[in-house]
C-alpha cells in the first residue's frame, strides 16, 4: 500500500525550518499539525510532528509569514515566521473546555446520538446529513423539540427539499438534544487520539478559495497538470495551478445555453480518456467538455422533459460517458453514434417511487416553494436518488441509489438492468478495483463494503473515526487497489489496505470540511476539496483545493 516513499529519512537533515512542539511540561508532542501560512492566509502546507515532537520543512515561500500549531486537546497558537528564521519552538497549554467544544470533529458528536431504528438512522443521514456535517458547531445549539421542528422546515424549505417522516422528527429531535448536551448525563465527548507513526507521514496542502460566496463540490487533475473544480453556487469553473499557486475563475467559460440568471449548479469534475475535462451542470441540466489545449467547451442539453439533475460521471473501457440522473432515477450517456445524450429508466422498489421519478412530477417537485404544513414525507425512501457509478474490467455499467439501499448494474449490450440490495443504508460514491470487486461507503453507518459481485458476497470494514462518521466517496489508488476514503464527517482522510484491513487515519489541517470526491495525480498525490454548505461554516470562511503527500 502506497503511504509513503522514504517516510521521515533524512527530513530534519535536509530541512530549510525546523518546528520543535512540546506540552506544557516540556514532553515532546506527537502529531502536532505545524501550518505554515502565506501572507494571504489562502495557502496552508501542514506537516506532523514525529514522536520527537519535531517536524521539518524543505523549504519557506518568501511569502509565507506565519506558523499556526495544532494538537488535539490543545489550545492553538499562531507564531510569527520571520525571514531567514531556521527553527521555531513552542510549548502547548491544555484547551479550555470551551476551546474543545468548538474543536472536536463532528463525528465524536454524532457517535452519541441514540437512533432509535436502523431505518430512522438512514433517512436522517440521506435528508439531514447530505451536505454538511452533523455535529460541528452549528448544528449543536438547538435544543428541544421545538428547536429541531424550526430547523426541519427550514431545511424543508431549501433546495434540497430534507423531508423528514414525522416518526423520524419526533424520534430525532430528542436523540440530538441529548447527544449534544454535554452538561447532561452523557457529558463531554471522547477526545479523538492525535496522528501517530505513519499518520504522520504526509504533507497536506490547502488553497483556499477567496470567500464564502463559491463552493466547491467536487476537482479533479487535468492533462496540464492544473488542477479544475466546479463551483456549484457561482457555477463557474476554477482552476488552480499548483506550481505557481495560482488560482483562476474561468467565468468566460459559463455556458450560455441556459436563459440569463438561471441555476446550473455545476456539479461535478471529470477529465476523461480523451484527456478533456467533462462537467455535470444538475439543474442547468447539461453535460459539458473543455479541451483545456483551446479553452473550447461543447454543450449537451438533456430535455427537463425527458430527466432531470445529472450527476456523478464515469467512462467506460470504449471510451463512452456514463451518468447517474438524481432527481429522475435514471442512468444517461452519451452515444458515442449519435453524440446525444441517452437515458434510461432505472428499476425501482416501489410505485412510489416510479412515480417519484415521472420527469414532469419531479420538475413540479423542484419547482414548488413549500411552505405550511407541506415540509413532512409521507414515507420515507419516495426518491431512489440514483447517486455513485462506476464501470468494473468487464464493461458492466455499476450505479447506487443512495435513498434506496440498493446498487445494480447496466449491461449496455443487451440494455437491461440487475439490481441487488445492500445490507446497509446510504450507498454513495463507490468504485471498482481492478479485479471487479465494488469498493461502497456507507453513508448511514460510517463505514465501508467490499461487494465481490462473482460470489455476490458483501465484507464490511470498519472505520477507526466510528460509527459517527460518514463516508461521502472513496476512491480505489489504480496502482495497488488500495482505498482512499473521505472522513466526510471526521475531517479526516482514511487509506485503507484492503489484504490486511489496516486503516491509516489523516487528520486534515481545517475543521469542518466535508470532503465529497478523490483523484489522484500522476505522481501518488491524493487530491479532494472542502465542500460544506454552506461555506462560511468551513474553517477559514471558504472552500479549498486540498492536496494531500504521503511522505
Amino acid at each position: 500500500m502506497n503511504d509513503a516513499g522514504s517516510g521521515r529519512v533524512g527530513e530534519m537533515s535536509n530541512a530549510k525550518f525546523i518546528a520543535k512542539i512540546m506540552d506544557d511540561k516540556g514532553a515532546p508532542l506527537e502529531g502536532a499539525l505545524v501550518t505554515v501560512v502565506d501572507n494571504s492566509q489562502l495557502r496552508l502546507t501542514t506537516r506532523y510532528t514525529d514522536k520527537d515532537g519535531r517536524v521539518g520543512f524543505p523549504e519557506i515561500a518568501s511569502d509565507e509569514n506565519k506558523v499556526r500549531v495544532r494538537h488535539v486537546g490543545f489550545a492553538d497558537q499562531l507564531l510569527d515566521l520571520k525571514p531567514g528564521m531556521k527553527e521555531i519552538e513552542a510549548s502547548l497549554v491544555p484547551a479550555s473546555q470551551e476551546q474543545l467544544l468548538a474543536d472536536l470533529p463532528a463525528n465524536v458528536w454524532a457517535e452519541r446520538i441514540n437512533v432509535p431504528t436502523a431505518r430512522m438512522n438512514t433517512e436522517f443521514r440521506v435528508q439531514c446529513m447530505m451536505c454538511h456535517q452533523m455535529g460541528y458547531p452549528n448544528t449543536r445549539i438547538h435544543k428541544g423539540r421545538a428547536d429541531w421542528a424550526g430547523v426541519y422546515e427550514r431545511m424543508a424549505n431549501k433546495g434540497t427539499r430534507a423531508l423528514l417522516t414525522r416518526e423520524t422528527r419526533d424520534g430525532m429531535a430528542d436523540a440530538l438534544t441529548a447527544a449534544f448536551d454535554y452538561q447532561g448525563k452523557l457529558g463531554m465527548p471522547r477526545i479523538p487520539d492525535a496522528p501517530s507513526g505513519t499518520a504522520t507521514h504526509v504533507e497536506i496542502t490547502e488553497w483556499r478559495l477567496k470567500d464564502s460566496t463559491h463552493s466547491m463540490h467536487d476537482v479533479a487533475v487535468g492533462p496540464d497538470g492544473n488542477i479544475y473544480g466546479v463551483d456549484t453556487i457561482g457555477s463557474n469553473i476554477w482552476r488552480l495551478n499548483p506550481k505557481t499557486n495560482e488560482i483562476k475563475e474561468l467565468a468566460d467559460l459559463r455556458p450560455k445555453n441556459r436563459p440569463e440568471g438561471s441555476p446550473l449548479l455545476l456539479h461535478t469534475v471529470l477529465q476523461g480518456p480523451d484527456g478533456k475535462m467533462w462537467f455535470t451542470y444538475a439543474l442547468g441540466n447539461m453535460i459539458a467538455s473543455l479541451d483545456v489545449t483551446t479553452n473550447k467547451m461543447k454543450v449537451y442539453e438533456m430535455s427537463y422533459a425527458a430527466g432531470l439533475y445529472p450527476h456523478t460521471m464515469r467512462f467506460d473501457k470504449d471510451g463512452q460517458l456514463w451518468f447517474t440522473v438524481s432527481h429522475t432515477n435514471q442512468l444517461g450517456t452519451i452515444d458515442p453514434v449519435t453524440d446525444k445524450i441517452v437515458l434510461y429508466a432505472m428499476p425501482t422498489r416501489t410505485q412510489v417511487q416510479a412515480d417519484a421519478a415521472n420527469p414532469a412530477r419531479a420538475m413540479q417537485e423542484m419547482l414548488k416553494q413549500r411552505a405550511g404544513n407541506d415540509v413532512i414525507a409521507a414515507q420515507d425512501e419516495i426518491n431512489a436518488i440514483p447517486y455513485g457509478i462506476a464501470v468494473t474490467p468487464d464493461g458492466k455499467i455499476w450505479f447506487s441509489q443512495f435513498n434506496s439501499r440498493r446498487i445494480g448494474y447496466f449491461d449496455k449490450k443487451t440494455k437491461k438492468f440487475k439490481m441487488i440490495g445492500t445490507p446497509f443504508g446510504g450507498p454513495r460514491r463507490f468504485r471498482s478495483d481492478s479485479k471487479g470487486n465494488l469498493w461502497i461507503p456507507s453513508y448511514a453507518e460510517g463505514n465501508i463494503y467490499k461487494y465481490d459481485p462473482a460470489a455476490n458476497k458483501f465484507t464490511r470494514f470498519d472505520l477507526p473515526t466510528g460509527k459517527g462518521d460518514a463516508v461521502y466517496a472513496l476512491a480505489v489508488d489504480p496502482r495497488d487497489d488500495s482505498v482512499w476514503a473521505c472522513g466526510t464527517n471526521s475531517d479526516t482522510m482514511m487509506h485503507l489496505d484492503p489484504a490486511t484491513g489496516k486503516v491509516v487515519t489523516y487528520q486534515l489541517p481545517s475543521h469542518v470540511t466535508f470532503c465529497r470526491e478523490i483523484n489522484f495525480g500522476k505522481d501518488g498525490t491524493v487530491w479532494t476539496s472542502y465542500s460544506q454548505y454552506p461555506s462560511a461554516t468551513i474553517e477559514g470562511g471558504s472552500s479549498a483545493f486540498v492536496r494531500i503527500k504521503p511522505l
